[in-house]
């Protein structure tokens, strides 16, 4: 399966997408610089007990959050045959205002602030060194011969310092002793370097960053299994070119510069694959179809039929839809790169050993990703629990914000309570401001409801408020907004571009919108038209005479 890396460089982001076979399975995105991976020397500011935990100032907005679990006792290791020791309590290993070095595991998410470790890692390009920690060596489970991991085992025990530990990364499958030992002598230096630099400055203060995104790319994921890398910016592929120099010169002609003038994102039609990223639904091939819904403690993925009815048995379209949507759901964990805890609810399958099919697809499908994932067995509900290791927000909440329109719940009123909003709003001004006319401006679904069919319920709003009152569109698309404006009839009136009746008009099928209550109609001048049934609208528009004109309603006719 062919295999792609397209870097796409911006003024504020710089994007990164991986293709399998021509289809997106990861996405990566860096606006500025990230935090994960850094090491801070930081003070203690708070020891919660009651917690066994602390808050740590490493001079971020958040303090960082240290749990007993990530903090490593700066005491010898117990001798052989020694009783186990228990875990000491957080007051015994920090005390408030200490100095000490840590390294962010995971960054803010919503309220929290960023968690860290006094376990360092390093990564290089073969293994990762680890430490202080006990001597240990570790094999990436994605190296399945049986012979490699002991020869990869046997290195690491020769080359291992004392007090660390060492993973044998998956690219370090077929490495030679050599590349190895450099490259761990590269990370024994930056480790130096790292305690060297934290003995001079003073809490807190940034000790070590983490290399940019590029660098990562090639370092973790440029491997003699991607046929090519494609940069569109030419100070990014010399880049690459030089990091490629010291990890794999050999790989140097795979990288290739994009050439011409159309967006590399919008050659290979990522952009809209993008967007689709970010939607709640995600369409499966077969018809059904996911809806994925994040809060900040855990994910709800349901899988449903759609508009798939199959062609047998009924638990046959359950079990196909069900496999597909196994696949798709490890595509969608990656690509959003949504951690915690993930809840799928299956279509209910009553066979058990259709359960087991779809369990083992799942299981297969996550074997692909980097990141560390736990499934458990589906239950007789269908419901999969899934924990994904997560370092960060995810791609929906790192690219989005709480809706300002309902204040973060995440909805957004219907037209119809709007329109009841207006209406009230409307009431309170009359009465506040006691003005001879009102002009009122909505987003056109709620003048659609506001206007009603054939302006009636205008024309009761009239009534009520005892005024002229005049209903347009606003020009904008925001839908909670409700501007009231109140004046003289002259005032309201000099404001619009009134159109009396027989005028003729234009109307192209951007004009067009489908009401609930009126059918076809357009927008002139922020003015609801009422269009005739059989008026097809050409490109180019078609010519209208207004027949019948009112103060937030208008019919038109053919020329």
């Amino acid at each position: 399966m062919s295999r792609q890396i397209l870097i796409n460089s911006g003024i504020f982001e710089t994007r990164v997408a991986i293709l399998e076979g021509g289809q997106l399975v990861d996405f990566y995105a860096e606006r500025g610089s990230g935090i994960v991976g850094n090491v801070y020397k930081g003070r203690v500011e708070n020891v919660l007990p009651g917690m066994d935990a602390a808050f740590v100032n490493i001079g971020l907005s958040k303090n960082a959050f240290l749990y007993v679990s990530n903090i490593v006792p700066e005491v010898s290791p117990p001798s052989p045959g020694s009783k186990i020791v228990r875990p000491r309590p957080i007051t015994e290993l920090v005390k408030e205002g200490q100095e000490i070095l840590v390294q962010v595991e995971r960054a803010s998410i919503g309220s929290k602030g960023p968690r860290v470790s006094t376990r360092l890692s390093l990564p290089g390009r073969f293994v990762v060194l680890i430490g202080p920690d006990a001597r240990h060596i570790g094999v990436s489970r994605r190296i399945e011969d049986p012979q490699e991991r002991h020869r990869l085992r046997a290195l690491g025990e020769k080359f291992c310092p004392p007090h660390r530990a060492l993973i044998m990364r998956t690219e370090a499958e077929g490495a030679t002793e050599e590349e190895i030992r450099q490259d761990l002598e590269y990370l024994l230096r930056l480790w130096e370097e790292i305690h060297e630099k934290a003995q001079r400055l003073s809490a807190p203060a940034l000790i070590y960053q983490d290399a940019s995104i590029i660098y990562r790319i090639c370092r973790d994921f440029f491997t003699a299994e991607v046929d090519r890398v494609i940069v569109d910016h030419e100070e990014d592929y010399r880049q690459i070119l030089d990091i490629m120099d010291s990890l794999d010169p050999a790989l140097k002609e795979r990288v290739k510069l994009h050439p011409g003038e159309r967006p590399l994102f919008l050659e290979y039609d990522l952009e809209r694959e993008l967007e689709k990223v970010l939607q709640r639904e995600v369409p499966l091939a077969s018809g059904g179809y996911l809806t994925i819904d994040e809060t900040e403690a855990i994910t709800a993925i349901d899988v449903n039929t759609g508009r798939y009815v199959g062609t047998t048995r009924l638990a046959d379209t359950i079990l196909t839809t069900n496999l597909e949507a196994a696949e798709e759901i490890a595509r969608q964990l990656r690509l959003r790169d949504i951690g915690g805890i993930i809840i799928v609810d299956f279509i209910d399958m009553e066979r058990i050993r259709d359960r087991v099919k779809v369990y083992s697809a799942l299981e297969r499908a996550l074997e692909r990703d980097r990141a560390r994932t736990k499934i458990v067995h589906v239950s007789p509900l269908a419901l999969v629990e899934i924990t994904r290791k997560r370092t960060g927000n995810s791609l929906v909440f790192g690219v989005s914000e709480p809706c300002p329109g309902c204040q973060g719940r995440g909805r957004v009123l219907s037209a119809e309570s709007l329109a009841i909003r207006a209406e009230h709003k409307l009431a309170e001004a009359v009465f506040l401001t006691s003005q001879p006319c009102y002009l009122m401006r909505v987003h056109v679904e709620v003048a659609d409801w506001l206007v009603g069919p054939k302006g009636e319920t205008a024309e009761l709003l009239e009534e009520k408020i005892g005024r002229p009152l005049y209903i347009r569109v606003r020009d904008d698309n925001r839908r909670g907004d409700i501007e009231i404006i109140g004046g003289s009839r002259e005032e309201i009136e000099g404001q619009l571009k009134l159109l009396p009746p027989g005028t003729e008009i234009t109307i192209t099928p951007q004009d067009k919108f489908i009401s609930e209550c009126n059918g076809p109609l357009a927008i002139v001048n922020g003015l609801l038209v009422k269009l005739p049934e059989n008026c097809g609208l050409r490109r180019a528009g078609r010519r209208l005479c207004l027949r019948e004109v009112k103060r937030s309603f208008a019919i038109a006719q053919l020329a």
